[in-house]
């Protein structure tokens, strides 16, 4: 934490305060952009304007970006069939990092490089297609993973009218309660100051000019690390058994705080 190693204008995460986007507080961020039609949530869709721009957008351009995410978010049926050629037993992140290497051949940064016309100058360009087009794909793929897992892969198709985390919470089958939690955590998840293990490995991939597909996919794969996104499944894990050593009792703060020194303790 002591040795300066990067610059970023995105957020910032400090280690008492918490995150800040573009130099707002979670609170503010949620406060200032334009919400979901019937929610108090704000969509994706306008925190990615906010993220890329520093601007709050007004509804007519977060309409503008829900609209161009919908073009992109058609994923080709030869993903899902190397998918589902993976072990069913496969972890859901290796199933996603596939999916993803999948889409590969796609790459317009990839198409562009083999073009003959490469000029480092216009690059991103085709950096900012290709992540558009993973940003709108990979909830889909996502889903399409839950459902194979867990819903014995039964499908259920995009929803044309709704926002990206409204759309998850469809295609996974959860009702309109939780098209706010996925919202929610999709923000909360999107950028966390560049510097931990996926971002970085985005950014070190890609600097040998890998496109993004090859550099999403090695950032996923650091992802799945227990110190890194994995720790999300964690401590999910830690709460369940937690439950079942409290035998319908209810948590209080005398037992969850024994609970935490038990785990601390064991090292």
């Amino acid at each position: 934490r002591d040795i300066r190693s990067l610059v970023t204008d995105i957020s910032y995460l400090d280690p008492q305060e918490g995150i800040r986007f573009r130099g707002k507080t979670i609170p503010e961020t949620f406060a200032a952009l334009p919400k979901a039609a019937g929610s108090a949530y704000p969509t994706v869709e306008s925190f990615w304007y906010f993220l890329l721009t520093g601007e709050v957008p007004t509804q007519a351009q977060v309409d503008e970006v829900v609209a161009e995410w919908k073009t992109r978010q058609n994923v080709p049926s030869y993903v899902f069939d190397a998918i589902r050629a993976l072990p069913r037993d496969s972890h859901p992140m290796v199933m996603l990092s596939v999916g993803i290497m999948a889409l590969q051949k796609d790459s317009k940064f990839a198409a562009f490089y083999n073009s003959g016309k490469f000029n480092k100058m216009i690059a991103w360009e085709s950096v900012y297609e290709d992540a558009s087009d993973i940003v709108a794909r990979i909830p889909i793929i996502a889903a399409f993973i839950y459902n194979l897992k867990y819903k014995g892969d039964k499908q259920i198709a995009i929803d044309p009218k709704l926002d990206m985390g409204a759309n998850f919470a469809h295609m996974i089958g959860q009702g309109k309660e939780y098209q706010d939690v996925a919202r929610m955590y999709f923000i909360l998840h999107s950028d966390h100051e560049s510097g931990n293990v996926s971002a970085h490995t985005t950014h070190l991939v890609h600097s040998a000019l890998s496109d993004p597909y090859y550099a999403y996919s090695a950032g996923l794969n650091g992802l799945a690390g227990p110190l890194h996104g994995l720790a999300n499944q964690e401590v999910l894990g830690w709460i369940m058994e937690f439950q079942k050593k409290l035998n319908g009792a209810e948590p209080t703060k005398e037992n969850v705080t024994k609970a935490l020194w038990d785990t601390l303790n064991a090292g």
